[in-house]
């Protein structure tokens, strides 16, 4: 049938027509998404996220770092004390044979080192250092000195004898710690220290101190660093400096960030803060060993005076010591109190005559003041 009708179109004579079915287009308008949430459609390892205090879900790294920041904690605060002399609450793990241990490494370094240096003890520099510790270790029933030295010109009338009588005490004091004394030749290094148990005065310190008041005023500050046993504070930090620094380290950071970290945010504030509390525990050492306390500022002020002179730029947050307006102002806040003290301490009194004319009672020793004290 097909096949015929296409001759019969084929033919000649027969016109062909193509008629076209113009094509349909349909078009649909797309159906609106509908919002799901994830937890509604779980796919075949979904698996629901617990919360961050549900030990369940930690993994072992997470578990470790907990334990370890947990029991760090805890160790933390079951070795907390108040220093004595001012109730700041610190961190402090030293056992007293630890202290011991490191009181005698510590006496064998500075001999190791500065022993050739070291004045004798008949020198009249030693003898007049000697005097002023020893006055201020039995003034405050802090001990003595472990080595004696030669008895010196008096510096006030009456002498140590009369001075001793009126404390009511015996030289060594009420505790039997026994300290050493070390004055180094080297006048250009202007320092002193106190640490385990040992005072060290250099001798370019003396230039500084001007005076026996001043240099009172400078190791009542160092020995007030002893009685706070700052050294053993920071031998105990050291341990929370490093964990701050394994633990800045365990969640991924550089450990040299975490080495910067804990020296910007710990030790830095922590060693600013001990300096601060050495100036008032210095200040009251001080006044009841009798020494005006007005000389510590005035110490302070003159190391401001060369400090501006030689210094550039000062950025007090990468100091380890405040700035000298810092501690100038907080000692003379603290004055009145010192002298409460030193009025309160009968052997002090009617000494303000005798401690005006100390120069003139030091050309006693050797020479003028100036050669005595080396700074001619």
């Amino acid at each position: 049938m097909l096949a015929s009708n296409i001759r019969r179109a084929l033919r000649p004579g027969t016109r062909l027509t193509i008629t076209t079915i113009p094509r349909q287009f349909h078009s649909t308008v797309p159906k609106l998404a509908r919002y799901t949430r994830f937890e509604d459609v779980p796919g075949p390892r979904f698996k629901p996220r617990k919360p961050w205090w549900d030990i369940t879900g930690w993994n072992t790294r997470d578990r470790v770092i907990a334990a370890v920041v947990a029991s760090g904690g805890v160790y933390y605060v079951t070795h907390l004390e108040q220093v004595p002399e001012t109730g700041r609450w610190r961190f402090m793990d030293i056992s007293p044979s630890k202290e011991a241990e490191l009181i005698a490494e510590s006496r064998r370094q500075l001999k190791a080192e500065l022993g050739a240096k070291t004045l004798p003890p008949n020198h009249p520099l030693t003898r007049h250092v000697h005097r002023i510790v020893e006055r201020i270790l039995t003034a405050n029933d802090l001990g003595h000195l472990k080595t004696a030295a030669p008895a010196a010109a008096p510096w006030f009338a009456g002498g140590d004898d009369a001075f001793v009588s009126a404390q009511g005490k015996l030289p060594t004091g009420a505790s039997d710690k026994e300290w050493e004394l070390m004055v180094v030749k080297d006048d250009k290094v202007v320092n002193a220290m106190a640490s385990f148990g040992t005072v060290v005065v250099f001798t370019g310190i003396l230039p500084l101190a001007k005076d026996e008041e001043g240099l009172a005023a400078v190791l009542g500050h160092e020995i007030g660093h002893a009685v706070a046993k700052h050294s053993l504070e920071r031998y105990a930090s050291s341990k929370i400096v490093l964990l701050f620094m394994t633990a800045v380290a365990a969640i991924g950071l550089d450990f040299g960030l975490g080495s910067v970290l804990g020296t910007l945010l710990l030790e830095l504030p922590n060693s600013r803060t001990q300096e601060l509390e050495a100036d008032a525990i210095g200040l009251k050492l001080a006044a009841q060993a009798c020494y005006n306390p007005a000389a510590a500022p005035e110490v302070f002020s003159r190391m401001e005076r060369i400090d501006n002179a030689n210094r550039g730029i000062n950025i007090n947050f990468l100091h380890t010591h405040p700035n000298f307006e810092t501690r100038i102002e907080n000692l003379n806040k603290r004055l009145a109190e010192a002298y409460s003290i030193r009025a309160a301490n009968p052997a002090c009194a009617g000494l303000e005559d005798q401690f005006s004319g100390f120069r003139d009672a030091m050309g006693l020793v050797k020479g003028s003041p100036q050669t005595v004290w080396g700074w001619a």
